[in-house]
């Protein structure tokens, strides 16, 4: 998986994830949630992952392993 690509949240390996977001909207993610990687740490070890809601607001912004993540579309940067 790279920057870009669509991804959705399979299995929370770490109930508690570190976040950020907007403040109105902020919340813990969930299996079933879909995001957009902003950015891949150490060559796919781990990735940063945004959710935004249909406004483009920030829901949640936080790191996964790869096991949490499934591939649903691939960027073409």
């Amino acid at each position: 998986m790279e920057e870009f690509d669509v991804v959705r949240i399979v299995k929370l390996l770490n109930q508690k994830h570190i976040i950020d977001g907007d403040d109105a909207i902020i919340r813990e993610p969930q299996v079933g949630d879909v995001g957009t990687i902003v950015m891949v740490y150490q060559q796919g070890a781990g990735y940063c992952m945004e959710c935004v809601d249909d406004d483009g607001w920030t829901i949640w912004l936080a790191n996964f392993t790869p096991e949490e993540l499934e591939l649903i579309w691939k960027s073409k940067k």
